[in-house]
């Protein structure tokens, strides 16, 4: 008699189990009717309740929002129709905050058959479907009057605590011409944090310290400056910072 109601109970146990699995989400796989993926950090941790958006491509303004569970997942119910997967986190950093695109596997549109699109958080880089976007935060560059020889300085950015992903990030030297100074005017891709500034006028092994000063602020020229990046006041995502240099 025990022997037949412990196979009862495991029969019955057999076939509940592909109903529970259905059940579960796995945001690996596609799934019809659906948008899944992951969500991760820039050390590949999940992250929770970042904001995801299926953006319709045929009509405007036509939206589904959602979000990540515990683990870095979403399951988003998909309409009919054409759609494109966004991601983004809001990010508390030194009394502000920022709000902050992140980075998807695949910019491809997909229907309501179901697709898989996975994102991470990076510091740098360009973003995918946009030639003048980056993930890094943008710093303009002004020469105060009277000083013309913007092609010679040398900008270093000591960062001056973590950054706002919590790593210790590097210092940056900085010239006209290179990876993050193409444009004389700017700075582009920063990683976003908090750096110790300072500028040097370079001609062959001779270095003349340069002053620099906040343009946004207006604070008086110093040999070094504290430039804290600031959140795009709109809420879109971005972030930006000023250096003036001269004498």
């Amino acid at each position: 008699m025990i022997k037949t109601i412990t196979a009862a109970a495991l029969l019955a146990a057999l076939a509940m189990l592909p109903a529970c699995e259905a059940d579960r989400v796995d945001a690996t796989r596609p799934a019809s009717g659906y948008a899944t993926g992951t969500v991760v950090d820039t050390r590949g941790k999940p992250i929770a309740g970042a904001k995801i958006l299926l953006d319709n491509t045929v009509f405007y303004a036509s939206y589904i929002n959602g979000s990540t569970a515990d683990d870095g997942t979403y399951r988003l119910k998909v309409q009919p129709g054409a759609w494109r997967a966004y991601a983004s986190i809001e990010k508390d950093y030194n009394g502000r905050t920022y709000s902050l695109d992140l980075h998807p596997d695949s910019i491809d549109s997909f229907d309501d058959t179901g697709a898989v699109r996975n994102f991470a958080w990076k510091l740098e880089g360009r973003k995918p479907d946009n030639d003048w976007g980056y993930y890094g935060g943008l710093v303009k560059v002004f020469n105060e009057s009277g000083f013309h020889e913007m092609e010679d300085v040398e900008i270093t950015l000591a960062p001056n605590g973590p950054l706002i992903d919590g790593s210790d990030g590097s210092t940056l030297v900085l010239r006209p011409g290179d990876n993050y100074w193409r444009q004389l005017a700017y700075l582009e891709d920063i990683p976003i944090g908090r750096y110790v500034a300072t500028a040097a006028l370079v001609d062959g092994d001779a270095r003349r310290p340069l002053k620099l000063r906040d343009w946004d602020v207006g604070n008086d020229p110093a040999s070094e400056l504290q430039l804290d990046f600031t959140p795009d006041t709109s809420g879109s995502p971005g972030a930006t910072a000023s250096i003036a240099i001269g004498y």
